[in-house]
């Protein structure tokens, strides 16, 4: 399995851990390009095992993803992601990447196969 540190100098956002899996911070979400929060950015994800994958959100009508980048020997993708509400607040963060989770756990699992 990938097991490489890339966006190692960005932070995670502990607060969204889930099952293990924490989204990093790589664009500043509380720098807003819009009065109504942050509508598009780029992050990561931490697996479990410490592997990582890309993240190029914005904002959607509904959780989506899709391939923007195959699994490498750096990280195990980089996906495009639809967010459903812009982003003021750690707490808006934590539900955006709580509606994508599960797409995220199933290209997870499809990456290390």
């Amino acid at each position: 399995m990938i097991a490489s540190r890339v966006y190692y100098r960005h932070p995670l956002i502990w607060e969204t851990e889930t099952d293990g899996f924490t989204y990093g911070e790589i664009t500043d979400h509380f720098d807003f390009d819009e009065e109504v929060g942050c509508t598009f950015g780029d992050g990561f994800v931490q697996a479990p095992n410490g592997s990582r994958a890309g993240i190029i959100w914005e904002l959607a009508e509904k959780p989506y993803i899709s391939t923007c980048i195959e699994a490498d020997n750096e990280r195990w993708g980089v996906y495009n992601v639809g967010f459903v509400r812009p982003i003021k607040t750690v707490d808006d963060l934590v539900y955006n990447f709580k509606t994508i989770y599960p797409l995220i756990k199933e290209v997870y699992n499809n990456a290390r196969k």
